[in-house]
């Protein structure tokens, strides 16, 4: 009987640290929406768009304003210097 009740117990101490790494992923999870959802608003207000350009670019229709404040930006956020030291 004792095998039994050790088995019980370890089965028990399983299901429980299950249950304390299943809430530790809910709270990482939560916190990686949370990051990523931060890091968006940082890249919209790099733009600096209005809200009316915003709402435009993200239908899919820029008009020239939203266009060129669009491609400022990204040239801005995405540009990098090319390494020429090799050729």
């Amino acid at each position: 009987m004792m095998k039994l009740e050790r088995i019980i117990a370890e089965i028990e101490k399983t299901k429980e640290t299950i249950s304390k790494q299943q809430a530790k992923l809910r709270e990482l999870e939560a916190q990686k929406t949370e990051v990523e959802n931060l890091q968006i608003v940082q890249m919209v207000r790099a733009l600096r768009m209005t809200p009316a350009e915003l709402s435009t670019f993200l239908h899919g229709k820029p008009d020239n304003a939203a266009a060129t404040t669009t491609a400022a930006a990204n040239s801005s956020l995405f540009s990098r210097q090319e390494d020429t030291k090799n050729e």
